[in-house]
């Protein structure tokens, strides 16, 4: 049985740096379980110093709730996670959400105005491929399968068809993630509230059933305007079973993985603002090798091309770096500079998190080859992120765009 709330003991958890918190044993082994953070102890007894902080969100252990509120304002968080690339510019009253004093109760809200928004007219119908067994003759008759059911018995027959139906997959994507809301513990009232009747909405569609991480569908023009919604949907199914996954109690613990919010934002605004001058971008590509023998793996988050040819290579870091954090860490630029010898590019990019800092230019002269390491501002309007982000991906490829313009002006 869940504690109440009276007997809930609120801690916060810093996402960088070291936070002292009180615990049992018992409560610091089920939290170090949870493998986003470091839990050590201290010279001090029933006080564990906790670190490495990987994710953002709530964990409820026993009669203690532990929270990790992330240091990019939330206004520009929710915009990151609920962005989809192409779409269109989001509304100031998008942000009501704002008042909420954590992650998921935040999370939670925007997700209740995206679905209303994109269920406005009704669910998306699309159609389905089905599979029956019947006696009247509708679709395609299977006979393949009718054969390997019923070989020689003619009736009952096996059919194909596709059906006109709101139990598409983004349905059901939709209706995972507002569940999973359902059972998360300590939410708002006022979202409580309102989520048994947005969940009633999609009772004829059929549960979610992935074995893995979220694939969204491909966008069209037809589920263009629940993209939102799909990409809130996504976080927040990824955020609720990966703590589950974990051994956390039900309904206790979400954990939002925002490096990779992040990341997928950086990839697909730097995406739509590079397609139109030619530039082809691709995230975390998976087939890089670093040996000869293609036995050591890479895996670049964002590649940049032109005409098939490599242009930059460019790695998101969720790390804040900045005027008083000295030089990026080695590791990083020691990955940054494998990226490049790898593509044969002259200069690679690391995008940390942070204010407005200049970019620094770090020479490698055994091999000729730049690291840049630039702090991108996530604060701001949904606008002003989306201008700053596409800017910086034009810094990324002025080298290639100057090359073009002086070939086109010989």
């Amino acid at each position: 049985m869940s504690p109440s709330m009276d007997a809930v003991r609120v801690e916060e958890i810093a996402e960088k740096g070291e936070t002292f918190v009180a615990l049992t044993s018992a409560q610091a082994a089920e939290l170090q379980s949870l493998k986003f953070c470091r839990v050590s102890p201290t010279s001090t007894s029933g006080v564990w110093r906790v670190t490495d902080v990987t994710r953002v969100g709530v964990v409820g252990i026993d009669d203690v709730r532990l929270m990790v509120r992330p240091k990019t304002p939330l206004r520009s968080l929710i915009f990151m996670a609920s962005h989809a690339g192409v779409q269109a510019a989001v509304r100031e009253g998008s942000f009501e959400f704002e008042s909420e004093d954590d992650l998921p109760a935040a999370l939670a809200a925007a997700l209740l105005g995206a679905v209303k928004n994109a269920t406005s007219r009704g669910l998306l119908k699309g159609y389905v491929p089905v599979e029956e067994t019947g006696t009247v003759i509708r679709g395609r008759w299977d006979i393949a399968r009718q054969l390997k059911a019923r070989p020689g018995i003619p009736s009952p027959v096996e059919l194909t068809y596709d059906d006109y139906t709101e139990d598409v997959l983004e349905n059901r994507i939709v209706k995972a993630a507002v569940r999973a809301l359902t059972r998360l513990e300590q939410l708002p009232r006022g979202i409580v509230r309102e989520l048994g009747p947005l969940l009633s909405l999609f009772s004829e569609v059929s549960d979610l059933r992935a074995d893995g991480p979220i694939v969204l569908p491909r966008q069209t023009r037809l589920n263009a305007h629940y993209q939102p919604a799909l990409r809130l949907s996504k976080w927040i199914i990824d955020a609720s079973s990966w703590a589950h996954a974990e051994g956390a109690r039900g309904g206790s613990t979400f954990l939002l993985n925002v490096a990779k919010v992040y990341e997928d934002f950086v990839g697909s605004v730097l995406r739509s603002a590079l397609k139109p001058k030619g530039f082809d971008v691709d995230l975390q590509v998976s087939d890089w090798r670093l040996d000869a023998d293609g036995q050591v793996g890479m895996r670049p988050d964002i590649v940049i091309s032109r005409n098939g040819d490599v242009v930059t290579v460019a790695d998101t870091k969720y790390k804040v770096w900045g005027e008083s954090d000295g030089s990026p860490p080695n590791a990083d630029v020691y990955q940054a500079l494998a990226y490049a010898v790898t593509a044969g590019v002259p200069e690679v990019h690391l995008l940390y998190v942070s204010g407005d800092v200049e970019p620094r230019r770090y020479r490698i002269s055994a091999t000729g080859t730049t690291v840049v390491a630039h702090s991108v501002d996530v604060s701001g309007s949904p606008d002003e992120l989306v201008q700053r982000i596409g800017e910086l991906g034009r810094r990324l490829v002025v080298a290639n765009l100057l090359d073009t313009t002086s070939i086109s002006t010989a």
